[in-house]
């Protein structure tokens, strides 16, 4: 038999599946995929530790745990993107709104 994975290892991956939920990846078609593997990932890490494959565990819990920064990443880019956009087409809005003629 071998050991289970490390507690601080399965901590570390959780919070960083959460963290990407809470940044709002399901929103987002490409980081919401990486958050479904991040989320498999971490159920076979789970059952991989629990049949004493330690070190598999191990390797399974740090893909899982890169799949949701990447989730993360690519939410925030996102939303930084419709942002600027946003910005953008305000600034444009502006620029050919005529501002009031002043005696």
């Amino acid at each position: 038999g071998g050991t289970p994975a490390s507690a601080r290892r399965f901590g570390a991956t959780q919070a960083a599946i959460r963290s990407a939920s809470e940044v709002g990846a399901e929103r987002d078609p490409v980081a919401a995929l990486h958050l479904q593997y991040a989320r498999e990932q971490f159920t076979q890490a789970e059952q991989l530790s629990r049949s004493g494959e330690g070190e598999r565990a191990e390797r399974v819990l740090a893909r899982a745990e890169a799949d949701a920064e990447l989730a993360m990443a690519l939410s925030r880019r996102t939303a930084a993107m419709t942002a600027a956009q946003q910005a953008t087409a305000q600034v444009r809005q502006q620029a050919q709104t005529p501002s009031p003629i002043t005696p």
